[in-house]
């Protein structure tokens, strides 16, 4: 099943398969958590369906192979551990797929997610298949962005953005599948997107932040007790607690700078009053930019001593 707001991307790409004219290579561009692979996998079943051209039918072989995840004419390519690049033999791999025959005597779709985090060596591994498509062959490839995709890649490909809903429209979503109300605040935090929104609430994520954004309000107030309890907290979420601290802390630049009107905090607004009345504003630009600089350090090297690391970046909003 395809989400509300995929639906008019979705329509477009059915007047191009009715039409023979979709692309060889179509390069969707949508954030996590906005169900894109869902998308893309309703296009895959489509282009390899035996019955119908703009919508799987769900009842040929090829369907019903695709549903139990073993269609012999469908590869997705993936890293082979979350955050780490997409390596050039996954895609020579892709290449051999690409060139080989179908085993069902049909299309054979290509899946590669995320397609920005291919290193550059497989992204030119990628290219002359690109450039030079075998018949029968359906790339589809997902990004999070186009910023970390080679423009060589971007400019083979059929360019589609898929839009984030307004957050009312996200709001509505998420509470119907909830069954509850939810705060703005959670929707900013997961940049919009409904099924990350959803995740944060199922998995505890909110009241777990709401723990932290107390901690550090009183860690904030002089004597700047409970140092340790806030890198602890940061230590046992891992660095997604680090980015929810990067928010608050430019909401308090925000208030600061007097742009309060667009707050992503905007149900706790008196934390983040309290906070930017508390630290300076030399103080909270600086910590701001560390703590992203900590939070890609976290994320690219695995062995550091995370906790040292954030009690030293704590300590920054202590008065020497």
């Amino acid at each position: 099943m395809l989400y509300p707001w995929q639906e008019p991307v979705w329509q477009n790409w059915q007047q191009l398969l009715r039409q023979g004219r979709l692309h060889h290579a179509v390069l969707l561009v949508a954030p996590s958590g906005s169900g894109r692979e869902a998308l893309a996998r309703q296009l895959a079943k489509t282009v390899l369906c035996q019955h119908s051209e703009t919508d799987p039918c769900g009842q040929c072989h090829s369907c019903q192979l695709f549903d139990a995840g073993n269609h012999p004419d469908f590869h997705a390519v993936t890293p082979v551990q979350a955050g780490k690049q997409i390596g050039v033999d996954a895609i020579r791999q892709c290449n051999r797929w690409a060139t080989e025959t179908s085993q069902l005597a049909g299309q054979r779709v290509i899946m590669i997610d995320p397609a920005d985090q291919m290193g550059e060596s497989a992204a030119n591994a990628l290219l002359k298949t690109l450039e030079e498509p075998p018949s029968g062959c359906q790339f589809v490839l997902l990004a999070h962005s186009l910023d970390s995709l080679l423009p060589t890649i971007t400019s083979r490909c059929n360019q589609w953005r898929l839009p984030t809903p307004d957050e009312g429209q996200t709001q509505r979503w998420v509470e119907q599948q909830l069954m509850q109300s939810v705060k703005r605040e959670a929707i900013r935090l997961n940049s919009g997107s409904p099924l990350a929104t959803v995740a944060f609430i199922e998995q505890g994520q909110d009241i777990r932040y709401g723990n932290l954004l107390d901690a550090f309000c009183a860690f904030a107030r002089p004597p700047h007790l409970g140092l340790y309890d806030v890198a602890g907290m940061c230590v046992a979420e891992g660095a997604i607690s680090l980015k929810w601290l990067s928010y608050f802390l430019v909401d308090c630049i925000k208030l600061q700078q007097g742009a309060g009107a667009h707050l992503i905090h905007c149900e706790s607004v008196s934390r983040v009053q309290a906070v930017a009345a508390q630290i300076s504003p030399v103080v909270l630009l600086r910590q701001a930019h560390q703590v992203n600089v900590l939070q890609r350090q976290l994320e690219t090297h695995s062995g550091l001593n995370e906790e040292l690391l954030i009690v030293n970046w704590l300590t920054g909003f202590m008065p020497d």
